[in-house]
């Protein structure tokens, strides 16, 4: 059961930096300069994957439900679908000067960076957007529904029993978060850093990421397609 468990972890922290996953995650947090909103998406990420999958897993190993293989592909493609989406409205946004990201204070506040809108308004007199937790919740929950199938699968070969394999998808849920969790934080840390720089280095961190969203989007699909 340790060694199980030990496998599952270390595989979910392998899973949470698979290309569209970090595509995904990437593009919500380099919106970020906050440490603990930018956590908050990768934990958002991570439990909504650990929970599609620990569904399926029930349905499959619990109670022998067998869901058409068709499934599988056709949630890929979705994912690729919402990655290429992502990407593209944080472009087109960009390219009609909606969004950006320049160093400013507000009222009685240090000089920080942060993204905004001036379609309606010059000045900076508005609040802080909450970080994004239920988008990046529900790109969690889909990458999960993508990916589920061959986890399911592997729970199966590598558990000879039910309680071993509750260990395995517990640990391999946890290694999932907590490797999602670093993600964000660090590509966080990143846009700060570069934010000291220059408020232009990290605006090209964040349209990058949504450029290499868009980019594996179209990687996925182009997979999937070729596969079948």
């Amino acid at each position: 059961m340790l060694a199980a468990a030990a496998i599952g972890l270390i595989l979910g922290l392998r899973h949470a930096f698979e290309p569209d996953h970090l595509a995904a995650v990437s593009t919500l947090a380099t919106r970020e300069t906050r440490l603990w909103p930018a956590a908050r998406l990768g934990l958002a990420w991570g439990v909504g994957h650990t929970a599609t999958v620990g569904i399926v897993a029930l349905l499959i190993i619990a109670l022998g439900i067998r869901l058409p293989e068709s499934l599988w592909p056709l949630a890929e493609l979705v994912v690729a679908g919402l990655l290429v989406l992502l990407g593209s409205v944080v472009v087109w946004r960009y390219a009609r000067g909606r969004w950006h990201l320049h160093v400013h204070s507000h009222q009685s506040s240090v000089p920080h960076v942060h993204l905004h809108s001036h379609a309606s308004a010059t000045d900076h007199e508005h609040a802080h957007a909450p970080a994004d937790t239920r988008r990046s919740l529900g790109f969690g929950i889909a990458h999960g529904l993508a990916g589920s199938g061959a986890v399911v699968a592997l729970l199966v070969a590598a558990a000879p029993d039910g309680a071993t394999r509750i260990a395995h998808f517990a640990a391999f849920g946890l290694g999932t978060i907590v490797g999602m969790l670093a993600v964000s934080v660090t590509l966080a840390a990143l846009v700060r850093m570069a934010s000291a720089r220059g408020a232009q280095w990290a605006t090209g961190i964040h349209v990058g990421a949504a450029l290499a969203s868009v980019i594996a989007g179209f990687a996925l699909a182009g997979q999937v397609i070729a596969s079948r």
